[in-house]
């Protein structure tokens, strides 16, 4: 059943033949699953207790990766960073405070923003007190306000409490000017009720909630008082267990651990004294030289001692350090230094989350400025702490970066092609898919992990790709995850590995054969042996180079298109010098070639064989769309050319997509002739800048006769013909912004657009981005660490299994 409802897409979408246009009611545009890490992340979280890690950027996404390879991506109304995120530990609640001041209650079970609380100031820092979640915000005018997080509503309420400045700050208050606050946190002790407050200029406030007043006032005389250059706080952290100690960096380099007075022997002092006790800074003057301080981290590590990780850096210097620090001394000892390539801006502490191997796994995790998360395993941290204070040297803990388990090579090109939506699907077999998958946050080496050949006939979905390394993957895509099921490693004529660039791919589903084209020219056809089966992928089983024959021809220029019709005896290949060569299938030799020319410097960019019938009269033809838009019409059986003045838009635009249509008289644009059986065909050529409909019969006299045309807003970078439920037909459309729009034919009418946010197409041809859709409107697109699985049409969801994936 698989391989007949392939085959019958294939033809339905090669021949779209008096055929209806979409409608509507028949699309409906959404983002079906997304994964992996944004490009633009920028913030980290993480809940402990449900083993979530938060991942937040630049454009109001958050994504969530939890449990059992679980992944979810919120999207904020507006697309604007967030500066502060934090969980509350173990409710399933999120708080995210974005770059407009205004705090974010999200629900993570629901994936759904329930609350959004404006705030009239900046907000400059902000803390969850869990276990009771209270919240405190401090502001850029020095003001600590406080919420409540209302668990059952999912809602924040204004608590009529406010700490000013004024009052927090000291007698001198600044002039009255304020001072932005940066640290705002209550001492760890489960019996305090002390309020520490850190302002920009270092003045630190020791606050006592519950009588509303200062217990201590300190860290502002230091500085006042000596003729040192200012520096202000950038980072601050607790720096033990029991909110003794405190440790505070500074924009000049400089880290101070500060201890602070007994909180309960100062009750018993008088206020006027309290106002004078000052903080005392312990002798562990500590500077990365020139390297301002961005964060600063404790981890408690055993009832003595913690680790404070230290994370530094300037334009020309990146240094992520770890401190040894004895709650019961002054000592500290400079145990690691992490030699980072780029600035680190975020880290988390990741615990719980399981592998496929279910074994318990540490790993710290650091987000750097460009969105990389790197992976360093916690007990390859504490191995190195335990050698440093033998004799032997230790060895640097290994670092990893977090990738996609597609294969260490970049996908270039991709074909998509889905079954039957009605077909019974196994459950337990896509919940098997799953847990297969390793662990985005794995320190083990991913590499590619196969579907078992014994379960290929539960497989319903295909998904091909050809690498920056040559390499042909076959892909289980029946869920949103691409399970690798077959691999094949290109091999020259002396039997090494060729490792040129795929750019071209071809299946014939009928036939098995897979015809792949590549960056040096070498075109392959690699023919699949069959057995009973009537699944396709069948054709898959066997050991590497046992269950397919493969013969190879060199042309001039990289490919850049190939074509072929089922159970045809030759196809066609396009390359960049602008050469159509047409090879027969069974040995690859040439048939013929013909050069054609293009306006500007570039080559073939579509090929398609087509049936042409015209009063009685069939002629086979092939159709060529240069880069540059132009359409020329060759003779299939020997290449001569029909039109000799070739179709061409005005001006040279890069052309996204050609194809022909065949549609009834009164389907056409502009025809009111309802009485005639005969049908019209017609050229679709969609270019980055608009789409546009010609007369076939026109074209082969060398005659531009357009019938339609939509000029579109924005850059296309990619195009596709879909087909819906019932045949009829539409046009979808991926621009480099991310936006899709599914478009009807023949009239090129706007039916729906979406977004995909975060989600930028570049035309550099050394970066890995594909994008690929399937007959019925399945997009996938692959960019970087990221795959987004979008779906087109109102139809049953063919991941209507993702749910197994999706937190």
């Amino acid at each position: 059943m698989f391989v007949k409802k392939l085959v019958e897409k294939a033809s339905k979408k090669q021949h779209s033949g008096g055929i209806g246009g979409l409608r509507a009611e028949d699309v409906s545009p959404r983002l079906a699953f997304h994964y992996g890490v944004p490009a633009d992340a920028a913030l980290l979280a993480y809940d402990p207790l449900l083993h979530v890690l938060a991942v937040a950027t630049r454009n109001g996404q958050i994504k969530l990766l939890g449990r059992d390879n679980t992944q979810a991506l919120l999207q904020s109304p507006s697309p604007i960073p967030s500066k502060f995120l934090q969980f509350a530990d173990g409710q399933g609640v999120l708080l995210s405070v974005n770059t407009q001041n205004q705090i974010e209650v999200w629900d993570i079970d629901t994936k759904r923003l329930c609350y959004l609380h404006p705030f009239e100031k900046q907000i400059t820092a902000f803390t969850v007190l869990q276990k009771s979640f209270y919240i405190y915000a401090g502001d850029s005018f020095g003001n600590v306000s406080l919420f409540k997080l209302d668990l059952g509503q999912r809602c924040l309420v204004d608590l009529p409490y406010c700490i000013p400045f004024a009052e927090s700050y000291g007698s001198t208050g600044n002039g009255g000017n304020g001072v932005e606050i940066v640290f705002v946190s209550p001492q760890p002790l489960a019996e305090s009720n002390r309020l520490l407050i850190i302002f920009r200029d270092g003045v630190m406030t020791l606050w006592d909630i519950k009588a509303s007043k200062v217990v201590f006032v300190s860290g502002r005389t230091t500085q006042q008082q000596s003729h040192q250059e200012e520096k202000n706080v950038t980072s601050s952290c607790w720096a033990c267990s029991k909110g003794s100690k405190v440790a505070i960096g500074y924009d000049s380099g400089d880290i101070y651990l500060w201890a602070i007075p007994d909180i309960f022997s100062a009750e018993n002092s008088s206020s006027s004294s309290n106002q004078n006790l000052p903080l005392q800074r312990l002798n562990l003057g500590y500077k990365l030289d020139k390297v301002p301080i961005i964060s600063l981290r404790w981890v408690p590590t055993d009832g003595k001692s913690g680790r404070l990780y230290i994370n530094g850096f300037s334009e020309h210097a990146y240094l992520y350090q770890v401190l040894i620090l004895n709650e019961e001394s002054e000592s500290r000892i400079v145990k690691m230094v992490l030699p980072l390539t780029e600035a680190c801006q975020g880290m988390e502490f990741v615990t719980g989350l399981s592998d496929p191997n279910k074994q318990r796994q540490t790993v710290l995790v650091l987000l750097l400025k460009s969105g990389q998360i790197c992976l360093c395993d916690d007990s390859e941290i504490e191995r190195y702490l335990l050698q440093s204070q033998s004799r032997s040297p230790p060895t640097l803990p290994s670092h990893s970066f977090v990738k996609q388990p597609y294969g260490d090579s970049g996908i270039n090109v991709a074909k998509f092609y889905t079954s039957d939506r009605t077909a019974t699907a196994n459950e337990d077999y896509f919940s098997t898919l799953a847990s297969k998958y390793p662990w985005l946050l794995s320190m083990k080496d991913k590499g590619q992990i196969s579907a078992s050949l014994s379960n290929i006939h539960k497989t319903r979905n295909l998904c091909i790709t050809g690498h920056m390394d040559g390499t042909i993957s076959f892909w289980d895509a029946s869920c949103p995850l691409l399970l690798q099921i077959f691999m094949i490693k290109q091999q020259h004529e002396d039997n090494t590995s060729s490792r040129a660039r795929i750019t071209s791919l071809q299946f014939d589903m009928s036939s098995s054969i897979l015809i792949s084209g590549d960056q040096g020219g070498t075109v392959r056809v690699i023919t699949f042996k069959k057995d009973s089966s009537d699944n396709i992928l069948s054709i898959l089983q066997g050991k590497q180079g046992d269950n397919y024959d493969a013969r190879s021809i060199k042309l001039k220029g990289a490919v850049t298109s190939t074509s072929m019709i089922s159970n045809s005896k030759h196809f066609a290949v396009g390359t960049e010098k602008g050469i159509v060569s047409v090879i027969k299938v069974d040995d690859a030799t040439i048939l013929y070639q013909k050069q054609l020319e293009c306006r500007v410097s570039g080559g073939i960019a579509s090929l398609q064989f087509e049936l042409y019938s015209h009063n009685g009269y069939d002629k086979d033809l092939l159709i060529v769309g240069m880069e540059d838009s132009s359409i020329c019409i060759l003779e299939e059986e020997t290449g001569k050319l029909l039109n000799a003045n070739p179709v061409q838009t005005n001006r040279p635009t890069r052309a996204l997509l050609l194809q022909t249509l065949e549609l009834s008289p009164n389907e056409a644009p502009g025809s009111d002739n309802h009485d005639t059986a005969l049908k019209e065909s017609l050229l679709l050529l969609c270019t980055e800048d608009a789409i546009r409909l010609f007369s076939l019969s026109h074209a082969i006299q060398g005659m531009k006769k357009i019938t339609n045309k939509k000029k579109l807003n924005g850059s296309c970078c990619f195009a596709s013909v879909i087909h819906g439920a019932s045949s009829e037909i539409g046009i979808v459309l991926v621009f480099s912004n991310g936006k899709v729009e599914t478009r009807s034919l023949p009239d090129l009418s706007l039916l729906k657009e979406a977004s995909l946010r975060g989600f930028v197409h570049s035309k550099n041809l050394n970066s890995s981005s594909s994008i690929t859709c399937s007959s019925d409107g399945e997009i996938i697109l692959i960019k970087g660490e990221e795959t987004y699985f979008f779906s087109t049409l109102c139809q049953d969801d063919i991941y209507r299994y993702g749910s197994m994936v999706s937190l």
